[in-house]
């Protein structure tokens, strides 16, 4: 690896916003790394089943399957898959029971790119 070149992640991007999920997509493409896009928590919990993703990007408020439990399927069947919480959704201790139920990383929309792939270095390197 070329040095200062960062490590080609592959990310799934779970969002029910098909704006918020090109956005940061494109982003995170723009930036090397591999990106799919699931747009519900089912689709999430099958596509971890069926690829190999460095890390999911989750988003709690969904439709269904929402995000607190399709982390806690994908967590339980892929013990060591880091889950980052991106959510657009606001309350008091919100961070500290995401991390509790095993998020690798807590942000909140609109996030900012740099945030988020700094978030996503930390969750892929423990």
């Amino acid at each position: 690896m070329v040095a200062g070149m960062a490590e080609k992640l592959r990310v799934l991007f779970v969002d029910d916003d098909p704006a918020a999920a090109r956005l940061y997509r494109s982003y995170l493409v723009a930036e090397g790394h591999e990106v799919m896009v699931a747009d519900s928590g089912i689709e999430a919990v099958e596509a971890t089943e069926r690829g190999q993703f460095d890390v999911v990007v989750m988003d709690l408020n969904m439709p269904g399957l929402d995000g607190w439990m399709s982390m806690s399927l994908i967590k339980a069947r892929r013990p060591k898959m880091p889950v980052v919480v991106l959510t657009g959704e606001v309350g008091k201790d919100l961070e500290s029971r995401a991390k509790t139920a095993g998020a690798a990383g807590f942000l909140t929309k609109p996030c900012q790119p740099d945030a988020l792939l700094r978030t996503l270095k930390k969750a892929t390197a423990r």
